[in-house]
């Protein structure tokens, strides 16, 4: 079982869908399921702090060693968790990001690639609470993950309004690049 996902197509894909984010709105950003640390870093230039979480001790290792050579060793900070449940119910980040185990459960037991719709609506969950009024959350998705159609509709229910940033067809799958935008009229129960 793998315990640190290895930058591949969707990690890239995600990468230069962040380059085209502004540096000076961006004060606190997140990154949920951080594995080797390269969106991290990509994000650490983007912002004046930066948090990563993933839950694998193994991928905060790797997280760690790869912000530390950095020049944003200052002003990054790598947590071990479950996805942003050490952070208080408080909106406190302009942006949160995550290229989370997307593919569908499939006894493979590799929880890098392996979690489904059901990780990426529990990401959504609970970043609603901790992203400020038009905070941007954005997720990888695939094709193979499910119907995109519910995944847009939930984060719609969750007060986010929806769009596919990026996407990119490889020959099994195409790989999505979600943006949401919060939405101060959320349904927040």
């Amino acid at each position: 079982m793998n315990e640190v996902y290895e930058p591949s197509e969707d990690t890239y894909l995600l990468i230069d869908a962040l380059r085209s984010l502004k540096r000076n709105v961006l004060k606190r950003v997140v990154e949920v399921g951080s594995g080797s640390g390269i969106v991290t870093v990509a994000l650490a230039k983007l912002s004046d702090e930066v948090f990563a979480v993933d839950i694998s001790y193994e991928a905060v290792k790797y997280t760690w060693r790869r912000i530390s050579s950095s020049s944003h060793a200052g002003t990054s900070h790598v947590i071990q968790g479950d996805t942003l449940s050490m952070f208080r119910d408080t909106p406190i980040f302009d942006l949160i990001v995550s290229n989370p185990p997307y593919l569908p459960i499939e006894g493979l037991r590799d929880k890098t690639i392996e979690g489904g719709i059901d990780f990426i609506k529990q990401v959504v969950a609970h970043s609603k609470s901790k992203i400020k009024d038009k905070g941007l959350l954005v997720l990888v998705a695939s094709t193979l993950t499910g119907s995109i159609d519910e995944i847009l509709f939930y984060l719609r229910m969750e007060g986010f309004n929806p769009y596919i940033k990026l996407s990119r067809k490889l020959f099994f799958e195409e790989i999505l690049i979600i943006e949401a935008v919060k939405d101060r009229r959320d349904r927040e129960k």
